[in-house]
């Protein structure tokens, strides 16, 4: 896609969800869709929920919608964009009733082992270096452990924008300068602009929650671009700049599942033992932590992008230390004037 196409496309689709999510918000609270806060929340005003709707339907909307004008549209792209519809039909309904939890989870494998189906290339994820009947387990379960930690993660205004955003652009940089995985850049972008639209009403004081409707096809959908991109690339480097890219959410939402696993704490249960909730709690604003994160995922798109392809292990040790770096901030929190961000 050529650059000036490339705005036009974006500045449509942001301007389509930032209306949208405007139009739900009066909606929502019409209908009471409301989130109340409780003693587990990181917010204290009531909320409309379920901002969501429009970020998936300008989302897939956009994206399939410009494969059709072009005489374009493939059997992978229209399956992957409909197990993501099929996921925010469900978790829409989640939001509302409040589905069983193994419900919620077969669901999700199935849609995972679809999209297996059409995501594995012939020499499979790794070139041969690991056989492919195991390959496709460890990464049927990354991709399902994606999904929800999106899900899990997705607890103080305006994160589930910045990180999006930054996974977008990650895999659109790496499309662009690293020359892989160029199927995912149209549905990169039109990801990054739904959701940009989403975050000028999600940003500190949130006018409007995303809700499961569009956190876990969010999770979906950066899931397999991110495998996509890791597949087309050229051995460990590509894998590094995969691993990069979402490497705050990966380490905070594993990290945290495991100690509660370990305290043997009812893992589906709400809590506020995330590190950038505990940011919140200990005087960063959700603007603060919002902005710590964004500035450590820029510093990850750059190791991503120029450090990974030379020196992949080197890249991903470096990663990893920024974020346990961020982490321990956030566990100790900042001084009060960290508030008034």
């Amino acid at each position: 896609m050529q650059l000036l196409t490339a705005l036009v496309f974006f500045g449509v689709l942001f301007v389509a969800s930032l209306a949208g999510t405007r139009a739900l918000i009066t909606v929502l609270t019409r209908r009471a869709v409301i989130d109340v806060p409780n003693e587990r929340s990181s917010h204290v005003v009531p909320t409309p929920r379920g901002g969501g709707i429009a970020v998936v339907t300008v989302m897939l909307g956009g994206w399939i919608g410009w494969l059709v004008l072009q005489g374009t549209l493939d059997g992978k792209s229209l399956l992957i964009a409909g197990l993501t519809a099929g996921l925010a039909i469900l978790s829409f309904i989640d939001d509302m009733k409040n589905l069983p939890a193994r419900l919620r989870l077969l669901v999700q494998a199935l849609a995972v082992a679809a999209g297996l189906m059409v995501t594995v290339p012939d020499t499979g994820f790794t070139s041969g270096l690991i056989p492919v009947w195991l390959e496709l387990p460890i990464a049927g379960f990354a991709w399902l452990w994606f999904v929800n930690l999106f899900n899990f993660m997705d607890g103080i205004d305006g994160i589930t924008g910045v990180e999006t955003i930054s996974i977008g652009s990650g895999l659109i940089g790496l499309t662009v300068i690293g020359g892989i995985g160029a199927s995912i850049q149209l549905p990169a972008l039109a990801m990054v602009a739904a959701i940009a639209g989403f975050l000028v009403w999600n940003w500190q004081p949130s006018k409007i929650f995303i809700g499961d409707v569009a956190s876990i096809p969010l999770g979906f959908l950066s899931g397999w671009m991110l495998l996509e991109a890791g597949a087309a690339s050229d051995g460990l480097s590509g894998w590094a700049a995969v691993l990069l890219l979402p490497g705050y959410y990966l380490f905070d939402a594993t990290f945290t599942l495991v100690r509660r696993v370990l305290r043997r704490e009812n893992v589906f249960e709400a809590h506020r033992q995330h590190f950038y909730q505990q940011a919140t709690q200990r005087g960063f604003s959700h603007a603060g932590a919002c902005l710590a994160i964004l500035a450590l995922n820029i510093g990850l798109i750059a190791l991503a992008l120029l450090v990974a392809p030379v020196y992949p292990l080197f890249s991903v040790a470096i990663g990893l230390g920024a974020v346990i770096l961020l982490c321990l901030l956030f566990h100790r929190g900042r001084v009060k004037a960290e508030a008034a961000v």
